[in-house]
């Protein structure tokens, strides 16, 4: 199976199976650690210097190592969910896999097998039959993203990145770190008609740029005018409204920016 998207729709059709396989029915049913003895795999915590989590494969068995001191419950639930996907995915790919940070937010220009392991760990952990009717109605400010994150045990990040990716709205989000942007993804009304520079300096006028000034509350929701966010984007979204989410002691910041 060559084609990427198709290889995309089988990953999340094999999450669905295992929902529907192992009778899982609130995202409460879903213990990754379970689930993995039940394929054969065995999950631990150990010491990785280069990676955040690595598989091993022999045969039927095998060990899932997760990184320890990833403080975040719902990042160490993602990066297991990961190389699950790597297990029900790519058996004829590789026997052992080591997947970094970087990895685990692969989108469309990352490695395929690293794309497709996080769309089946995306629809493993937020089932889109559950999570788009949980977020219907709601916009993406924090206590959105932070309700959503603590009923599917998954880290504010990878919530944020299924809201957009499912949101039939006109949405972006922005990760940006010391001052400057990371990286973004948008939803599917904007995707490819708006540009957000990775590496630039975020705008004092922004709500993350009052909070790398140390003045951000975070309750606080503005207007925004698109222009301080991207390089390019359709001219009837230049009035924006922007929430931002401190990401505790990693000193980033999420800002989720919608049309009205």
């Amino acid at each position: 199976m060559s084609n990427p998207d198709l290889r995309r729709a089988f990953a999340v059709g094999e999450a669905k199976r295992v929902w529907k396989l192992y009778g899982f029915q609130t995202p409460a049913d879903l213990v990754l650690e379970d689930l993995a003895m039940a394929m054969g795999v065995v999950v631990l915590e150990a010491k990785l210097d280069s990676a955040d989590a690595r598989l091993v494969r022999k045969g039927n068995r095998g060990i899932i190592r997760v990184k320890q001191d990833i403080p975040q419950v719902g990042r160490k639930r993602f990066a297991v969910a990961h190389e699950i996907g790597h297990w029900r995915l790519h058996e004829k790919e590789s026997q052992v896999v080591a997947c970094t940070s970087e990895d685990m937010r692969a989108d469309y220009k990352g490695s395929n097998l690293e794309i497709e392991a996080n769309v089946f760990a995306s629809e493993l952990l937020m089932p889109q039959a559950l999570f788009k009717p949980a977020m219907a109605g709601r916009t993406p400010t924090a206590d959105t993203i932070n309700g959503l994150a603590g009923v599917y045990r998954t880290s504010r990040t990878a919530t944020a990145v299924r809201y957009v990716e499912l949101s039939d709205e006109h949405c972006v989000m922005v990760m940006a770190e010391a001052g400057r942007i990371k990286w973004w993804r948008a939803s599917k009304e904007l995707n490819g008609s708006l540009w957000i520079k990775a590496g630039a300096p975020v705008s004092n006028r922004t709500l993350a740029g009052k909070y790398f000034a140390g003045t951000l509350d975070c309750e606080e929701v503005q207007d925004v005018s698109m222009s301080e966010w991207a390089e390019r984007y359709p001219e009837f979204a230049e009035d924006a409204i922007e929430a931002a989410i401190p990401l505790g002691q990693t000193g980033a910041v999420l800002s989720m920016i919608w049309l009205e």
